[in-house]
C-alpha cells in the first residue's frame, strides 16, 4: 500500500472552493462592471491593484480585457440570486439582462483572438493569461479568509436564507449545522475599537476607545530605493553595452515597480507605487513601439547642412528643423535623408528650383506635405514635384509618431 503524502497546491478544492465563494461585484465603489472592486473586497486589497494589474495585461498580452468580460459574466451582482451567465441558463434572476449576456459572449471572442493576434505576439498572451491565473490562485489561497466571501443566495433548490430573531426571542439551533445558536457565537469584529480602562482624578474607572495605530509598510520605499538603484546602474551600464536601450531599461525598472506592487497586495502597502508603476510602463511601451526606440537623443535638432547630407536627422523627444535652402545640389546625384521623431515635430524646407519626391507620415498629429494635408492618425502621404530648370532632386522620408509634420519651400 501506497502511504506517500504529496504536498502542493490541490487544484480541485481550491477551484471548488473559489467558485463556491467567488466575489460578488458591489453596487458602491465600481468603475465599470464592479469586477476589480469586487475581487478586491472578496480578498481584502485595494481595488486600484486590480484595475491595475487588468489594464497591464491588456495593453501587454490582451488578457485583461478577456478576464473582466468573464467576470462580468460569471459573478453575480451582490443583490442578485445568480450570475449573467447562471441566469442566461436558468438557473436564477441577474439584474443583467440576456441580451446584454449574449452581447458579452459574443465580446469574448475577439478579446479571445486578440490574445494570440497582438502586436506583442503569442508568448505575450499566455505569459499574460498565466500571470492573472497565478495572481488568483495566490490570493485565493493567501487571502481567502481575510475579505468578504461572496456566498451565493440562491441554489438549486431555491432561496437560501438564515432566520432572523426578534430581541428576547427563544433561539433555536435547528438551522447550524454546529447546533450553536447565531445569537451565541462570540466572533471577534476586526472593525471594533479596543478599549482600555483608564483612571479619572476620582480614581474612577472609564473606558476609552482606541484604534490601534496601522503601522506604515516600507514596502514602497524600499521599492522605490531598488528602482531608483536599478536605474542608475542600467543607465551607467549602457554606454558599455548596446543592448541597454531607453525601452529596456524602463521596462527593467517597471517590473522592480510591479514586483512591488504584488508584495504590497499582500502586506497592505505600497499604493504609492502604482502612478510610477503605469507612468514608467507606459512609456516603455511608448518607445518600444517609437522608431526611435528613445536612443535618437532629447532637445531641438536644427541642421542648415551646405555640403553633405546625413543618412538621418532624429530626436526621440523634441524638435528637428532641417533647412536645405542652402544646400548644393548635384544635378547627375539625387540627395537622399530622413527626418524622424519620436515625440515633436518634423519641419523642413526646401529650396524653390529642387524637383521633390518626399513620404510625409505621423502616428498621430498634422502632416503639411507640400500641396497635400493630412489630420489625426495614422497620415502618410506621397508627393512628387518636378520644376522646371531644376538644380537637382532631393528624395525625402519625413516621420513624427506624435506631432506635426511640415515640408514647405522656403
Amino acid at each position: 500500500m501506497n502511504t506517500t503524502k504529496h504536498s502542493g497546491i490541490n487544484i480541485e478544492h481550491l477551484a471548488s472552493d473559489f467558485w463556491a465563494t467567488r466575489p460578488r461585484r458591489p453596487r458602491q465603489g465600481r468603475m465599470v462592471a464592479g469586477v476589480a472592486a469586487g475581487i478586491g473586497r472578496r480578498y481584502g486589497i485595494d481595488p486600484v491593484i486590480v484595475r491595475v494589474a487588468l489594464v497591464v495585461t491588456t495593453v501587454w498580452g490582451g488578457a485583461g480585457i478577456l478576464f473582466y468580460l468573464l467576470g462580468w459574466l460569471t459573478l453575480a451582482d451582490e443583490n442578485d440570486e445568480a450570475s449573467a451567465i447562471e441566469s442566461l441558463a436558468g438557473r436564477g434572476r441577474s439584474s443583467v439582462s440576456h441580451g446584454f449576456t449574449i452581447l458579452l459572449c459574443v465580446l469574448c471572442v475577439p478579446a479571445f483572438g486578440a490574445l494570440w493576434s497582438g502586436e506583442f505576439g503569442f508568448f505575450s498572451g499566455v505569459l499574460s493569461v498565466a500571470a492573472l491565473i497565478g495572481a488568483l490562485v495566490l490570493l485565493h489561497r493567501n487571502r481567502a479568509g481575510l475579505g468578504v466571501a461572496g456566498a451565493p443566495t440562491s441554489t438549486s433548490g431555491g432561496s437560501m436564507t438564515a432566520p432572523s430573531y426578534a430581541p428576547g426571542a427563544p433561539v433555536s439551533a435547528e438551522w447550524d449545522p454546529l447546533g450553536a445558536s447565531p445569537l451565541l457565537w462570540e466572533l471577534h469584529d476586526p472593525n471594533e475599537p479596543e478599549t482600555t480602562q483608564v483612571a479619572t482624578t476620582d480614581q474612577a474607572d472609564a473606558t476609552v476607545a482606541t484604534r490601534p495605530r496601522r503601522r506604515n509598510s516600507a514596502v514602497g520605499g524600499v521599492t522605490m530605493g531598488i528602482a531608483v538603484l536599478t536605474a542608475a546602474a542600467l543607465i551607467f551600464t549602457k554606454a558599455y553595452n548596446p543592448w541597454l536601450t531607453w525601452p529596456h531599461i524602463l521596462g527593467i525598472v517597471a517590473g522592480v515597480l510591479a514586483g512591488g506592487l504584488v508584495v504590497g497586495a499582500f502586506v497592505r502597502g505600497g499604493r504609492g507605487l502604482i502612478v510610477p508603476t503605469v507612468l514608467v510602463g507606459v512609456a516603455a511601451v511608448a518607445l518600444t513601439n517609437s522608431p526611435n526606440g528613445g536612443g535618437s537623443g532629447f532637445g531641438d535638432l536644427r541642421a542648415t547642412p551646405t555640403t553633405t547630407l546625413d543618412a538621418t536627422y532624429a530626436r526621440s523627444f523634441g524638435e528637428v528643423r532641417l533647412d536645405l535652402t542652402s544646400f548644393k545640389f548635384d544635378k547627375e546625384k539625387p540627395a537622399r535623408t530622413s527626418v524622424s521623431v519620436d515625440a515633436g515635430d518634423a519641419r523642413v524646407i526646401l529650396p524653390a528650383n529642387v524637383n521633390v519626391d518626399v513620404t510625409c507620415t505621423a502616428d498621430v498629429g498634422t502632416v503639411r506635405c507640400l500641396t497635400q494635408r493630412g489630420d489625426w492618425r495614422d497620415v502618410s502621404l506621397h508627393v512628387t514635384e518636378n520644376v522646371p530648370n531644376a538644380v537637382g532632386t532631393v528624395h525625402l522620408d519625413v516621420h513624427a509618431g506624435a506631432g506635426d509634420v511640415e515640408v514647405d519651400r522656403g
